[in-house]
């Protein structure tokens, strides 16, 4: 069951994640970041005011688009400033979007491999339902094989996403879910998870969270 905590508003939300990412950046470990609107603002802040990343904490975005990497629809290249700011670029793994897709797919999941404790992981949600890239139930009900997947996106474009395999590997996983546009989806997800994709792949996961400025 996931857990929900709810902000009075939206900086506050940022305020509290940006807090627990300087500590987590600040230890060793292994963390998994999400694309999107909020998560970004987040990142622009620690950006702004650099602090020191433990030289053993390693840096991974859930999914990829798979356009060029300098395409402002690239979630990497969106990344960057931070990533350059911390001093922490050789420690990011990146979904290599210049290889056909299910090489890129093969190569971004491999590199997870090595990753068998995942401390921190935070993700988004859409309207829609799907969290990591993933959209159908088929691909969030994966908990065995491979760690990355490649999907065929909504937007028309291809995609490389963890999968619900590497969730497992996440200690504490917190969907980061803002906006009056978002209140049914939460609705949803609290209320009927297994209907949409981001219920359904976080359903059986122990520490999963959901945080919200939706009161």
């Amino acid at each position: 069951m996931i857990k929900t905590r709810t902000f009075e508003t939206t900086a506050r939300l940022v305020s509290q994640t940006l807090e627990l990412l300087r500590k987590n950046l600040a230890t060793p470990g292994n963390l998994m970041l999400s694309g999107g609107a909020t998560p970004y603002a987040i990142y622009n802040q620690l950006a702004a005011a650099p602090r020191p990343v433990h030289p053993d904490r390693t840096l991974f975005l859930s999914d990829e688009r798979m356009v060029p990497a300098d395409s402002p629809r690239n979630n990497a290249a969106n990344l960057m400033p931070m990533l350059r700011a911390l001093e922490c670029e050789d420690r990011f793994i990146r979904v290599d979007t210049t290889l056909p897709i299910e090489e890129a797919t093969a190569r971004f999941s491999s590199k997870l491999e090595p990753l068998d404790r995942i401390d921190l992981g935070l993700l988004g949600m859409g309207t829609d339902g799907h969290t990591a890239g993933f959209f159908t139930s088929e691909q969030a009900h994966l908990r065995t094989g491979a760690l990355a997947l490649h999907t065929d996106r909504p937007d028309g474009l291809q995609g490389v996403s963890v999968t619900p395999a590497l969730f497992q590997r996440v200690e504490r996983i917190i969907l980061l879910v803002t906006g009056e546009s978002k209140r049914g989806i939460i609705s949803t997800l609290l209320n009927r998870p297994g209907t949409i994709p981001a219920g359904m792949a976080l359903s059986d996961h122990p520490h999963a969270e959901l945080w919200t400025d939706i009161v």
